[in-house]
């Protein structure tokens, strides 16, 4: 029985299947990266509104000078900290990839931080130009999350028993 089918990507029939399953967990092929992606928005998106914080999905696109298709806030919270609103940015990055393998090995988050530093760098002059706060939610696909994301959960933590917890 010839059995390198089995251990073919069916959206990707290039790419072998890993005994470890990162190709499972990042191929864009399927749609599982968006569904993932789009489920996790949901979720703190529906804490937000939980929390009396409001929200708005997907936000960004046609604001400011530049009319470029980018939306840096895959949720608005409006009156986030000093009245500002904040622009929280989802992203799920694996460890296992090939240019954050070597640090991912050596220290937990690491991959997470590097996707925070690229929304950043992606987003902040948007976010500044429309007088938001740029927080990423950066989490690794093994869970993961990074520290602007921690920041961003401790705060609003406090939300829901009426007193703001400061960062």
């Amino acid at each position: 029985m010839d059995t390198s089918s089995q251990l073919r990507c069916p959206y990707c029939p290039d790419h072998q299947l890993d005994p470890l399953g990162h190709h499972a967990v990042t191929c864009k092929g399927g749609g599982d990266v968006v569904l993932r992606h789009n489920s996790l928005r949901d979720v703190f998106a529906q804490f937000c509104h939980r929390a009396r914080l409001g929200g708005q999905l997907e936000v960004g696109h046609g604001y400011g000078a530049e009319s470029s298709l980018s939306r840096p806030a895959d949720i608005l919270v409006p009156n986030w900290m000093i009245g500002k609103p904040a622009a929280f940015d989802l992203t799920v990055v694996s460890p296992l990839n090939s240019t954050t393998l070597n640090e991912a090995g050596a220290r937990s988050g690491s991959a997470a931080g590097k996707a925070e530093v690229c929304k950043h760098n992606a987003n902040d002059a948007k976010c500044t130009e429309l007088g938001w706060v740029c927080i990423p939610l950066a989490v690794e696909t093994y869970g993961c999350w990074g520290v602007a994301a921690h920041s961003g959960f401790h705060f609003s933590a406090g939300f829901p028993s009426g007193f703001a917890v400061t960062v």
